[in-house]
């Protein structure tokens, strides 16, 4: 299912909550950092060939990498949360962009967001028979 996310879903600590409130223009910087990741995510998938949803809509399949991208890119903005940047929180950003390359490469299937079946491949038809072949000396039909 497709569903619209929003900056209040990047959840952070109140101690990080602090130290950004005490920043200077900090404001604005989750949304503005959640739009380019919801961009490269849904971009990622439409270009391995997946039919997107409604604009600023996300897969749940990928809800959680794109808020640990987004923190994580949220929290390299600036430098005084530099303590912030554990490497529990690297390593979810390193599965992230992990997802983001098996979307590329279509390792990792992705729902369509136009409400259409699941897997997007086509399978074969069993059930239908060619009509049976006639060789003649005068027909080489078939």
């Amino acid at each position: 299912m497709w569903q619209l996310i929003s900056d209040s879903d990047v959840r952070i600590t109140p101690a990080e909550r602090t130290m950004l409130n005490a920043i200077q223009d900090s404001e604005g910087i989750c949304a503005t950092i959640l739009g380019n990741v919801v961009g490269e995510f849904r971009d990622t998938i439409a270009a391995a060939g997946t039919p997107i949803g409604t604009e600023g809509t996300i897969p749940d399949l990928v809800r959680a990498h794109v808020i640990n991208r987004t923190r994580w890119l949220w929290l390299c903005e600036f430098p005084q949360l530099k303590a912030f940047q554990t490497p529990e929180r690297k390593a979810l950003n390193d599965a992230a962009e992990t997802a983001l390359q098996k979307i590329s490469t279509r390792d990792l299937k992705v729902p369509p967001g136009d409400g259409s079946a699941a897997d997007q491949t086509p399978s074969p038809s069993f059930g239908t028979k060619c009509p049976p072949l006639q060789f003649t000396r005068r027909n080489q039909d078939g």
